[in-house]
């Protein structure tokens, strides 16, 4: 008889092994398929904290795939809002745009992205009462920057991006009171090198592309005021006011102008 109880616990102990490996497999299976279903998830989420906790703006992107057999991913509908006390319009919007990954740095210290295209770029440069919203987000990424990096932050991804192209951008510019709508082409945003050799947090590189985007919109602003006067119907004399740009900007173009054709 204690032979048989004997033999028969150590056969429902086996039966019970059995049961937890194949319950842990499971668990297991369940939770890779977790994770390959929700990376896109969790790295859109990451993607938009990392330009908002850069820029103080509010973030939003449509969506994000990864194709991992292939180093790929891809984005639709990114859209970057304005600073605070501008219009609710987006300063800068992406309809698509691709990424292309060093798929052997994934598990390395620095995580390599070959290139970066963003297409259908639209920026909006949007002046308001002697001030304009790239300079509000200049001040925004800047000060955020130079705040002490918390124990996370230290210990962040690092990443470094060869080649960052924004393509075929156009550019608004936009004035309260004012109905008419400057137009400019601003052609490709190209940035090299970003993250340098020992890369950079996300959050870093995003304010680095910011204040990129900021500096070309107000120069391409600055080089054709008349030309943006007369799209919007208002004397050259006071465009750079309204646009929150400094008062000598134009006597300086003016200056240019006039040595140029010397």
């Amino acid at each position: 008889m204690l032979k048989k109880r004997a033999s028969r616990a150590r056969y429902l102990s086996m039966k019970n092994s059995r049961y937890l490996i194949v319950v842990g497999a499971l668990v297991a299976v369940a939770g890779l398929m977790f994770l390959y279903n929700g990376k896109d998830w969790l790295v859109r989420n990451a993607v938009v904290k990392a330009v908002e906790d850069a820029t103080g703006v509010s973030v939003r992107l449509g969506s994000l795939r990864i194709e991992l057999t292939q180093a790929d991913g891809f984005i639709k509908d990114f859209r970057m809002g304005n600073p605070k006390g501008f219009s609710r319009d987006d300063l800068l919007s992406v309809g698509t745009g691709k990424v292309t990954l060093d798929i052997g740095s994934v598990t390395g210290s620095v995580i390599r992205i070959k290139t970066v295209q963003m297409e259908k770029v639209a920026i909006l440069f949007e002046g308001s009462g002697n001030k304009n919203n790239m300079t509000a987000l200049e001040a925004q990424v800047n000060e955020r920057s130079a705040r002490p990096e918390g124990a996370k932050e230290t210990k962040s991804k690092k990443y470094r991006i060869d080649s960052f192209v924004l393509k075929d951008v156009k550019l608004d510019v936009r004035m309260p009171g004012i109905v008419k709508v400057g137009n400019l082409d601003l052609g490709d945003i190209r940035i090299s090198n970003l993250g340098g050799q020992n890369g950079a947090t996300a959050s870093e590189i995003a304010g680095r592309v910011s204040n990129e985007i900021s500096s070309r919109a107000k120069s391409a602003v600055i080089k054709n005021m008349v030309k943006l006067a007369e799209q919007m119907g208002m004397d050259v004399s006071k465009i750079a006011d309204g646009l929150g740009l400094p008062t000598g900007v134009l006597n300086d173009a003016a200056g240019f102008l006039q040595n140029l054709f010397k």
